[in-house]
Order: structure tokens, then C-alpha cells, then sequence
């Protein structure tokens, strides 16, 4: 079997697959409708409190609000601009916090990320009042919190400094401010027009001037009518521009995504995008940057993404608000669906308004699935006692036999019963992550997103009634007779 493995992910390297980014396991995808009264979200909490002997807690805050679509993205997102809607939702936001007091009290509250949609779209009052509800129930976070983060735009920093720097006097410690390129075709292309590469370098010069902790940046490999040379160029200015953290993401097109329709797109990856990977790689470490995960680079001692580092450890997130997941050792969740409306967010303000929320949609964790998780994401330095609790050990041959396909492959280093990826590893991540998936979170992944599809006309059109790919490795990989 390891020597099959070790040929398997051999081939998968050769031909440069590229599976989507790892950053969370079951994905989103696999959530399903859960048994209408089984949880309650103080039963979820007070059986995951009992599987940590020093409990930790990460708070993610769900903004779901946009002005616009970007081009590839799927996330829980809906365009409003309506301050009316944003006092309700904040409204509702303070009170999930509240009703959520006891839990988060019963743990060390490690970071607080404000994520979206685009939180930035807020307006000061409204971080107020979030960080004043915080407060309330969790008087010390300021001390606590080792990050306190927001996703913002560049427009939001550069054209509104004031209420930017209003955010860093509340406690904001990071930014993540997606820029995607710094090629204004490319910028266009990804669907963010009003943020040219002159407000993106305005926003990075603002963020030093005003004493922001840590600015994280990403860079997309992949867009339409990218080259190596346009690629080098967004690399190169961005590293000069000296953020504290890059992320460098390979562009993943989803069914939901408004790339899917365009014709310009398949769902399949392309190989050569890793030579690219490699020039940033380089470029960055050269600038002084150390690689801290598979896609991001951080300035020693000031940049990085805490609370990815602490989820992917296996510490709990409790995310609020609409759209929100939260992820525990017995349940990952929403109290909502996995697609967004305006008439659900309508919905979550009036069940937050009324203490009525409570877990819809999930996947149940069972000690095997709890064991993948960890496997899947957290192999850039993972202590495999850690996992024996979980039952390791009953499925000890099949995880070993990928981990030794993976070290014969020069993808991790094995010291005792710990496990690093090595460089080579970093690159290959999500490769090796994928060999970790469950059959049952393959299936049910890859049937969200053939549905998804199969009700898509125009990307039927664009790129067929079966395309390849559309998921992990292979789209025909389903290990059934026949399959192929």
C-alpha cells in the first residue's frame, strides 16, 4: 500500500496538481441539514470544553455586507450599502455576543477576526459598540487577544485614514486587505474596480504611517491574461512595499463563483502556475520574509495570521453572525445555510433579536473525522500524541502509510512522532492534505459542487455537463468499481 501511495502523490507532484486551499476541514461544502432540536449550541460547547484540558478560544465575526462581487469569489457574501441595515445587524451582532457570554468566558479568548464580506464597510460606531459588547462580558480581551483583526479594502485605508486609525486606537492589531494584483488588467479582471494599484500602494504607505501592527496582502496566481512577467511584477513591487504579511493563493474557481460563467475559466488547475509559486517563494524569503504556511509570508516576530495557526492546532472558533461557521471538537456550524440571501440575513437579525438561534447546518465530528482534521491542515509541525486521544491509533496503518508515501517523497520530516513539512512540502500541502479527506467528505463535497453545476447554464455551457476537476485531485476519483 505505501509503495502505491508513495507512486500516487509521486504522479500528482509530476503533473502539478493543484487542489483547492486547505483551510478548513469538512469544508463548508460538506455541511448538511442537521436533525431538527438534536443541538443546542450550549450542549455543543459544554462537550467540547470537555476535550481540552487548557481551553483556548478563537471569536470570528461574520460581516457579510459588499459593495461589490469579486469576479472568483464564493464566500458568504451580500451586496448592501444600506447604514440602516448595518445598525440592525450590528444590533444583532452585540447580541449573539452577549447570548454567547458564558462560552466564551470558559476559555481563554486567544483572537478576535472581524471577517466578510467587508467589514470595513462598518463605520467606527459600529466597531464601538462590537469591542464596547466584548468588553462587557470579557473585560481583559485587550490583554488576552494576541490578534485582533479586520478584513478591510484599500479604498478603506488610503481614502479614510481617520476612521482607519480609529480602529487601530480600539485595539486593531491587523489587517487583511485583499489586492490580488497590482496589474491594473488584472485588477480589473478580478472585479475590483475603484482600487487601483495606486490606491493599493497608498493603502500599504498609510498603514506604516499610522503604526498598524501587522498589514497582511494577498497576490492571486492565475487569472485570466496572467503572465510569468505580469506575476513577477505584482511580486516584486508588492515585496518592496514591505507588508508584514503576503499570502500568495493559487485561483481557485468554484461553480458559485462568477469566473465559472465566463467562459474564460475551467474548473481545472494549471500546472505551470508552481513555477510562479517558486519566484514569490524566493522573492519574499530574499526580502526577508519566513514562509509561515503553505501560502503565507510573514516579517519575523511582527506579521502572520494567528488565529489560522491556532485553528489549524486544533483550538475552537466561535464564529457569529450570519453566514458564520464555528468549529469545535463535536460539531463544525451555522445557524443558518451554506448560501447567502438578503432574506436570511433579515432572518438572523430577527432570531439574534429574539435568542432564537441555534445550530441548522453542520457536520458531525467523530473522533476518526476529528483525527483528518488535524492531519489535513496542521502538518507544518503537528505532534501526532496529540491525536491518540481522538483514536489514532485505530486507524493508525492508513495515516502512516501516507505520511511515509509523503516523507519518501521529501515532503515531511519525521522527528520521533512529530511531523514538519519540509520545503518541498510547503509547495505540496494541499496535495498531501487531500490524501487525509474521509471518503464520506469527498462524496459529499463533490456532490454539492456537481449540483452547484448542474444548475449553473452558462458554466454547462463553458465547460460541460462533466467537467473534470471540479473538486480536490480528480473529479472521477471516487474509489467505487469502475470509476476512472
Amino acid at each position: 500500500m505505501t509503495s502505491s501511495l508513495h507512486q500516487q502523490l509521486a504522479d500528482h507532484i509530476d503533473q502539478g496538481v493543484i487542489p483547492p486551499y486547505q483551510y478548513s476541514y469538512p469544508p463548508r461544502s460538506t455541511y448538511r441539514p442537521l436533525p431538527e432540536g438534536k443541538w443546542s449550541i450550549p450542549d455543543v460547547w459544554a462537550r467540547d470544553l470537555a476535550n481540552y484540558q487548557v481551553p483556548e478560544l478563537n471569536l470570528y465575526l461574520h460581516v457579510p455586507f459588499c459593495d461589490r462581487k469579486c469576479g472568483f469569489c464564493n464566500l458568504y457574501t451580500i451586496i448592501s450599502t444600506d447604514e440602516d441595515v448595518y445598525d440592525a445587524y450590528t444590533d444583532a451582532l452585540c447580541t449573539q455576543i452577549r447570548d454567547h457570554a458564558e462560552i466564551i468566558q470558559a476559555r481563554r479568548l486567544r483572537t478576535i477576526y472581524i471577517g466578510g464580506g467587508t467589514p470595513a464597510l462598518l463605520k467606527p460606531r459600529h466597531f464601538e459598540q462590537i469591542f464596547n459588547t466584548i468588553g462587557e462580558i470579557y473585560p481583559n480581551w485587550r490583554s488576552t487577544a494576541e490578534e485582533v483583526a479586520v478584513e478591510a479594502t484599500p479604498s478603506s485605508i488610503a481614502d479614510a485614514p481617520d476612521e482607519f486609525k480609529a480602529l487601530i486606537d480600539m485595539g486593531l492589531t491587523r489587517a487583511n486587505v485583499g489586492i490580488q494584483s497590482l496589474v491594473p488588467r488584472e485588477i480589473r479582471e478580478a472585479g475590483r474596480g475603484g482600487e487601483d494599484e495606486d490606491v493599493i500602494r497608498r493603502a500599504v504607505r498609510t498603514a506604516h504611517e499610522l503604526g498598524l501592527p501587522d498589514l497582511s496582502t494577498d497576490l492571486i496566481m492565475g487569472f485570466a491574461g496572467q503572465t510569468p512577467e505580469t506575476w513577477r511584477q505584482s511580486v516584486d513591487e508588492l515585496a518592496a512595499l514591505q507588508p508584514t504579511t503576503i499570502s500568495t493563493y493559487f485561483l481557485t474557481v468554484r461553480p458559485d463563483a462568477w469566473f465559472s460563467k465566463t467562459g474564460a475559466y475551467q474548473y481545472m488547475w494549471q500546472p505551470e502556475l508552481y513555477e510562479r509559486y517558486d519566484y514569490a517563494r524566493r522573492t519574499f524569503l530574499d526580502h526577508g520574509y519566513v514562509q509561515e504556511g503553505s501560502v503565507r509570508y510573514k516579517k519575523p516576530g511582527r506579521g502572520g495570521y494567528v488565529q489560522k495557526v491556532l485553528t489549524f492546532h486544533g483550538v475552537p472558533l466561535l464564529g457569529l453572525g450570519v453566514g458564520a461557521r464555528s468549529y469545535t471538537s463535536v460539531l463544525d456550524y451555522m445557524c443558518g445555510s451554506v448560501k447567502p440571501s438578503t432574506a436570511e440575513a433579515a432572518d438572523y437579525i430577527k432570531k439574534a433579536k429574539n435568542h432564537e438561534l441555534a445550530p441548522v447546518t453542520g457536520f458531525e465530528l467523530t473522533g476518526e473525522e476529528i483525527v483528518r482534521k488535524r492531519l489535513v491542515l496542521d502538518t507544518f509541525d503537528l505532534d501526532l500524541t496529540e491525536l491518540d486521544r481522538f483514536g489514532y491509533q485505530k486507524h493508525a496503518a492508513e495515516f502512516e502509510a501516507v505520511l511515509e508515501a509523503a516523507e519518501s517523497n521529501g515532503l515531511v520530516h519525521r522527528l520521533g512522532r512529530r511531523v514538519q513539512l519540509t520545503p518541498k512540502g510547503f509547495k505540496y500541502r494541499d496535495v498531501l492534505s487531500w490524501m487525509f479527506y474521509s471518503r464520506m467528505v469527498k462524496d459529499l463535497d463533490r456532490e454539492y459542487y456537481e449540483d452547484l453545476h448542474a444548475a449553473n447554464e452558462r458554466a454547462r455551457r463553458n465547460m460541460g455537463a462533466t467537467p473534470v476537476r471540479i473538486t480536490g485531485i480528480d473529479l472521477h476519483e471516487r474509489g467505487r468499481e469502475g470509476a476512472a
